[in-house]
């Protein structure tokens, strides 16, 4: 299949995918993305702040969002989701906060590291486009994620759940180093749509596209060349 004629399909599938996942905008939420004003941090598993948001995405990794969301409270009660307040304690501070998370020392040593180069930056947003992606810790995925939720551009981030999740829709291999040049090639460059469009690919993934898939189930069931179970696609 020439490339023309490949986007021009990958653009059909991105656009009812994006239909699909408007109309189930209450399962996106339920499952941690608060589907919300285009430059809401709430999108972020209902955080209150851009600070929270950049905080989490370090605790998170190998770690469950419920631990997460409940050490996030704990600092935010405290007064550490201000980036300033947490680059002010020691590595040994923090890791006494964060204790609950997996790698928490490691984590640390991370979170304190970022803390003090994001305070070197007048706004959060400087910080995420320049002073972000050099740091221990952050891949590509974190970065375009924070870009995106954060920085409020509209960069689409990678990820396995959108590699997984395109390939399957489309029956085309979209490795993960091509899940944003494909959707950026293919998705109308709109903030809300570019939010949506990952928390639905994430929310796909961890409810339904596992790597032994639970098509049945499956929001994108009626359009996904992976379900052999639909009489319309064996026409």
């Amino acid at each position: 299949m020439g490339r023309g004629r490949e986007n021009s399909s990958i653009s059909y599938y991105v656009e009812r995918m994006l239909s699909i996942f408007l109309e189930n905008r209450q399962l996106i939420t339920e499952k941690g993305w608060i589907v919300s004003d285009p430059e809401s941090p709430r999108w972020w598993g209902g955080l209150e702040s851009y600070e929270e948001i950049i905080i989490s995405s370090i605790l998170v990794q190998m770690t469950r969002w419920e631990t997460v969301a409940e050490v996030i409270e704990n600092m935010r009660q405290r007064g550490y989701t201000n980036i300033r307040s947490l680059a002010s304690l020691s590595e040994d501070e923090i890791l006494s906060i964060i204790r609950k998370v997996n790698f928490s020392r490691t984590k640390a040593k991370r979170l304190r590291a970022l803390a003090i180069e994001a305070s070197k930056y007048p706004t959060l947003k400087e910080f995420v486009k320049y002073g972000l992606r050099d740091l221990e810790g952050i891949g590509d995925e974190t970065y375009y994620s924070l870009l995106l939720f954060v920085g409020n551009e509209t960069q689409f981030p990678p990820s396995e759940y959108g590699s997984r999740v395109m390939s399957r829709v489309t029956s085309m291999r979209i490795p993960k180093s091509r899940v944003r040049e494909t959707i950026e090639s293919n998705l109308e460059r709109d903030l809300f749509k570019y939010k949506l469009f990952h928390s639905g690919l994430v929310t796909v993934g961890r409810t339904s596209c596992f790597k032994e898939p639970k098509c049945g189930k499956c929001i994108l069931k009626m359009i996904c060349k992976l379900n052999n179970n639909n009489e319309a696609l064996r026409i």
